[in-house]
């Protein structure tokens, strides 16, 4: 803060004072979106380990091919493990967000509310209510 002092002084500046701006409240975005956002997140890294991984895992085997060294088994090995754990990760993703789904009713195909309209009546009773306009039939 002096040294600001100082620079006023010198350049022949009269400190002005700034008007302090009202703190607002953070702005939240839709929470139901938040879910959806991390679950992509988590499946757009996942997936990227599991490609670069791919990748990595086929350098590694060659490299241990050509090196014929043990410790390069080794880390091959435990890549594949790793990988191995992060494609079930995937799929344990997967089931948790169906499941979260299910729970909410947010189930594809779920219906909430559903009327059935039952006719009871032979053909021959439909087709009179059919052509009639006053669309009530006597029952015999």
């Amino acid at each position: 803060m002096k040294k600001i002092e100082e620079l006023d002084k010198l350049f022949n500046l009269t400190a002005s004072e700034k008007e302090s701006e009202p703190i607002l409240p953070a702005v939240i975005a839709n929470k139901g979106d938040d879910a959806e956002d991390d679950y992509q997140l988590a499946r757009r890294t996942l997936r990227n380990l599991v490609i670069k991984g791919e990748s990595t895992l086929d350098e590694m085997i060659n490299l241990a091919k050509n090196s014929e060294h043990p410790r390069t088994y080794e880390v091959a090995g435990q890549l594949i493990k790793t990988m191995s754990d992060v494609a079930k990760d995937l799929i344990t993703l997967q089931k948790q967000v169906r499941e979260l789904d299910d729970v909410q009713g947010n189930k594809p195909g779920h219906i909430g509310t559903q009327n059935n309209i039952v006719f009871a009546g032979t053909t021959s009773d439909l087709l009179k209510m059919l052509k009639d306009d006053n669309k009530t039939i006597d029952s015999e």
